[in-house]
Parts: C-alpha cells; sequence; structure tokens
C-alpha cells in the first residue's frame, strides 16, 4: 500500500471513534476530550522490516500487510488494502495484545468483529464494567473475546508487563507520562508516588538521566508487576520499588521531582510530598477540576504550603484529559521552597 493511503486509512480509523487528527511531522496526533495518541504509520513500499524495527517508536504502529511478519518482534496493527466491510467502532484502547472497550456503543458481535479487523494481533477484548474501584483503583471488567489477561505493553522504548483486571493502567496517559519524563533534569532524584506497575518510573528511567527513582505502590499486585517491569528493563541500578503505603515508607532523603498521579485523593498526600520536596523541587500533582474551578486547587496548595511554612509557584498547568462534561483532569507543576 502506498504510504499516503495506509495514513489515510489510519486517520479514517481514528475519525471513526470521534478523533481529531492533526499532523505532527512523520507522526500523527490523534485527540479527543483531552486524550492524545501518537500514530506511526510506515508502508512496505517506502520501509523495510530492519528500518521499522530500529525506529525509536513512541506510539501506535501501523503496517500495511507486506511489514505484517514484524508482529513478531513488536505490537503492531495492520491495515489491510480493502476491508471487506466498514465497521462502527466503541471507543477502546491497546493494551499490548489486549484491546479495552470503555462502553459497548455497538452490538457486541459488530465490536469484536470490527476491533480484529484493525488489529488482528489482538487476543483478548475486555469491556469495562463501570469505573475503578476499591482502595487499589482496579476496575472490573467482562470477556467478550478470548481468555488471557496478562499482556506486555510497550511504549516509548519500554516493555511493561501488566494485567489491567489486577492493576490500574492505561495506554491513554502514555503521552502525558512522555511529557513529564522530558522536564527530568540530569542528575535529579525522583519520587514516583502511586507508582502502578510503573509506567512513569520505567520511562524516565529509560528515556531521562535521573540519578535515581523511588517508586512506591500499595496495590500487592500491581506492585510485583512494578517490580518485574524493573528487572525487565534492565533499570535495577537507578529505580528501587517498595510496596507499601506511600505515608507508611522511611524516606532516607529529599526528591528534586516528586510524581502524584492519582487526581481523585493526591490532596491527602500534599504534605507529605511538600515534606519530601527538595528546596525548589517540583510537585507533578495531579487533580480532578471541576467547572473550570482552578482556584480551588491552588487554595488547597497554598493551605498546605502554609501548614508548611514554605512557599510555592504553580509554573504549569495542563489539562490531560476529561472525566465527565465538566471535569477534567489535570496536572500542575508546583515548585515549593522554604
Amino acid at each position: 500500500m502506498e504510504q499516503e493511503k495506509l495514513e489515510e486509512r489510519v486517520k479514517e480509523t481514528f475519525r471513526e471513534q470521534g478523533f481529531e487528527i492533526k499532523e505532527e511531522g512523520k507522526r500523527l496526533k490523534a485527540s479527543k476530550n483531552g486524550e492524545e495518541k501518537i500514530l506511526e504509520a510506515y508502508s512496505s513500499k517506502e520501509y523495510s522490516e530492519k528500518e521499522v524495527l530500529e525506529k525509536d517508536h513512541g506510539g501506535i504502529v501501523f503496517v500495511d500487510e507486506g511489514l505484517s511478519d514484524l508482529k513478531e518482534n513488536m505490537d503492531i496493527s495492520i491495515i489491510y488494502e480493502e476491508r471487506e466491510k466498514d465497521y462502527e467502532l466503541p471507543s477502546y484502547e491497546i493494551i499490548g495484545d489486549i484491546a479495552v472497550i470503555s462502553e459497548l456503543t455497538v452490538e457486541r458481535e459488530k465490536a469484536i468483529e470490527g476491533i480484529l479487523e484493525h488489529h488482528p494481533n489482538i487476543e483478548t477484548i475486555l469491556l469495562k464494567q463501570g469505573g475503578l474501584k476499591g482502595e487499589f483503583r482496579v476496575g472490573d471488567y467482562q470477556k467478550l473475546y478470548g481468555e488471557k489477561t496478562e499482556t506486555v505493553h510497550r511504549e516509548f522504548g519500554t516493555e511493561l508487563k501488566v494485567d489491567p483486571t489486577e492493576a490500574y493502567f492505561s495506554e491513554r496517559f502514555s503521552t502525558e507520562r512522555n511529557r513529564i519524563v522530558s522536564k527530568i533534569e540530569e542528575g535529579e532524584k525522583v519520587l514516583v508516588m502511586f507508582a502502578g506497575v510503573g509506567p512513569f518510573a520505567v520511562m524516565a528511567a529509560k528515556n531521562a538521566e535521573p540519578e535515581k527513582i523511588i517508586s512506591v505502590e500499595k496495590n500487592p499486585e500491581a506492585c510485583e508487576y512494578l517490580k518485574e517491569n524493573i528487572k525487565r528493563n534492565k533499570i535495577e541500578d537507578k529505580v528501587k520499588a517498595y510496596c507499601g503505603d506511600v505515608k507508611n515508607i522511611e524516606y532516607s532523603e529529599k526528591f528534586d521531582r516528586i510524581v502524584m498521579p492519582l487526581p481523585g485523593s493526591a490532596d491527602k498526600f500534599l504534605g507529605l510530598a511538600m515534606e519530601l520536596a527538595e528546596d525548589k523541587g517540583v510537585i507533578n500533582y495531579y487533580r480532578f477540576l471541576e467547572n473550570e474551578n482552578w482556584k480551588k486547587i491552588r487554595d488547597e496548595i497554598r493551605e498546605e504550603a502554609e501548614r508548611k511554612g514554605l512557599e510555592f509557584k504553580i509554573v504549569e498547568k495542563t489539562v490531560t484529559g476529561d472525566r465527565g462534561p465538566s471535569v477534567k483532569r489535570v496536572c500542575l507543576d508546583i515548585r515549593v521552597s522554604k
């Protein structure tokens, strides 16, 4: 398939799901409700298997049938020359070789058939059953196709082993994780609270130059995956994993950067983060923004800083996604000083 045609087919696939498409150099960016996906397309008429394998991939990789053998060595989605029929697809994300549907807006069999047409390497299709639940923020899922729920997900040069039915993980925030990692300066000491299976920590160790990264995760299942992913990515010299509540860990030092990817309750741990931050350290503070009320979040930061006797400055505010019609997921970069 010609490169231009392949790119158009990729664009069409995501427009069908309600995404807006923009071109960014050789890559495409698909955006919807604050969610962003990086898309890469490689035609067998323009690229060899070796050339595709050697590229530093940072998004979802699409190839035509001529490069389908790449599925033995990397995660790819295959676009066929001609589709037998058009499909109305539900909104879904791809985690390794598992597709996760957010809401079943079309008939079950049509959803399965359509996803497998676009992603023939998919082994399992899961349907989310409501929101995240329990102390460990794990969702309930119904199996629509296949049985396995453990997979290896690849993003921005990292590999993450995960079971989304046991530990929270979403590929939809890979671009946001990369944004934070790009801010890490050489020699920084980084603390990742609520580390999950390790997406922030692993990407930071692989793609930045921190001195060390401490990762803390309370969910025992997620923490075991975190430890395994540290070994899988050969970053034991940079990343240490601790299983338990972030409030119960004995910290022997302070940190230049603290990442807090728990928007629903990060405020309960902000005081601890401020205590653990170096002078002029940065806290990446995730929250849910309701009805554009930035003042409410700023006030909770100010009140905590006053209790700790610290000064603070919000150096950047970023909308990272939508939770609902009037609720956005945001990240505030807070610099704290004595």
